[in-house]
């Protein structure tokens, strides 16, 4: 077995699921909120504002799908 090899592959398949399916549900809820935030706050794509509230949701929302995988009820 090589040390570059996971001892379980299917670990190395289901944390690949679990980053796919935060990657899923993470960007099209980030990008939502930034073109959202396009609207309400005069600025552009540059300003802190407008991107700011987009990229913490994005990656609360990431976070959440990913800890749900790990440790959820049908986590194997």
């Amino acid at each position: 077995m090589s040390a570059h090899q996971p001892a379980d592959p299917d670990a190395h398949h289901s944390t690949l699921a679990a980053v796919a399916y935060a990657l899923l549900f993470a960007v099209p809820v980030g990008v939502g909120v930034t073109l959202m935030m396009t609207r309400v706050v005069p600025g552009q794509l540059t300003e802190p504002l407008v991107v700011g509230p987009g990229l913490v949701i994005s990656l609360a929302v990431f976070a959440l799908v990913v800890a749900a995988a790990h440790g959820g009820e049908n986590a194997t």
